[in-house]
């Protein structure tokens, strides 16, 4: 696999103002990171066969409640690895932004870069934030750059999951932080029970079929942070209820929403069933757990300069 890498020391990035890195807005004196160094592959990409592209209209709404349900549970994790001003941190996948735009808040007066695929709906206008078109599986970073990787819901997406995961460990300087936030979808225990388990059974068949994507993976991560050489490994779970008034209510709405056609086009489900599902989760007192998002961070052995 082909990876390329940027000609210059990210260090760069934070110290200088004429690195091939940076490029100046205006005259507000602010330097953003410039998309140089980018693969082709980067450019036209078949995340979540299509069904997540940036472009379509409900996606901003999904992951804007995918960050209601996640964001606390995400925010609270990265505070125990000792978050400060001046830290480097590197957020991949970063979807709607909030995550990144919170960590610019929480290192400043440090950097922060936010990746994506598609950065349409990065913020812009954040000074120590700088939105990166960058294509995790094929686009490198040097070595040691940052204090904190984070990333959250896109290992899950990637075959290479597990080299990508390795990477971000290389990138983390010594005695930074990987932090990996998983969605874990659970299987319902009798999938034809009611409309509800029939709808979370077809949204498994599909991300596993048309997406290639593995949301059981996240119960690896322990292990796998432990064996890629990390220490002080920790774990938080954020159960993601459904039903009136909860947690992640919205998401799995939006989700059926945006999925629900191609589900039906496939044969997973019927458009009857996707109508019975929402009158459930209308239900006064119905509740039950859709998601499980498993929170996972490990430092990189060796002290921080």
């Amino acid at each position: 696999m082909r990876r390329r890498t940027p000609d210059v020391s990210l260090s760069s990035l934070y110290l200088g103002k004429d690195s091939a890195w940076r490029r100046r807005i205006g005259d507000s004196g602010r330097y953003v990171m410039a998309v140089v160094g980018v693969s082709d592959e980067s450019r036209d990409e078949g995340y979540g066969a299509g069904l997540l592209d940036h472009r379509i209209p409900l996606e901003r709404r999904r992951l804007e409640a995918l960050e209601a349900f996640a964001d606390p549970g995400t925010c609270s994790v990265i505070e125990h690895c000792g978050i400060r001003a001046g830290w480097r941190c590197l957020e991949l996948g970063s979807g709607a932004g909030s995550v990144a735009r919170w960590l610019a808040a929480r290192c400043a007066p440090g950097q922060v870069v936010a990746t994506d695929i598609d950065i349409r709906l990065l913020p812009q206008n954040v000074p120590n934030l700088s939105p990166l078109r960058h294509n995790v599986v094929h686009d490198d970073f040097p070595l040691a750059s940052f204090d904190l990787v984070h990333a959250r819901a896109l290992l899950e997406h990637l075959p290479e999951r597990e080299e990508v995961l390795a990477r971000m460990i290389d990138w983390t300087v010594p005695g930074g932080w990987v932090h990996v936030d998983g969605v874990i979808i659970i299987q319902p225990p009798d999938p034809h029970q009611n409309a509800y388990h029939r709808c979370i059974n077809a949204l498994i068949n599909l991300t596993t079929d048309s997406m290639q994507a593995d949301f059981r993976w996240a119960t690896a991560l322990p292990g796998l942070l432990t064996h890629l050489g990390l220490e002080g490994i920790s774990l938080h779970c954020t159960p993601g209820l459904v039903g009136p008034g909860r947690n992640a209510d919205a998401l799995l709405r939006l989700t059926l929403e945006q999925t629900g056609p191609a589900m039906a086009r496939e044969g997973l489900i019927t458009q009857q069933d996707l109508t019975a599902c929402t009158d459930l989760l209308d239900t006064c007192g119905f509740t039950d757990l859709a998601f499980l998002l498993l929170s996972a961070s490990g430092r990189r052995k060796g002290s921080a300069c």
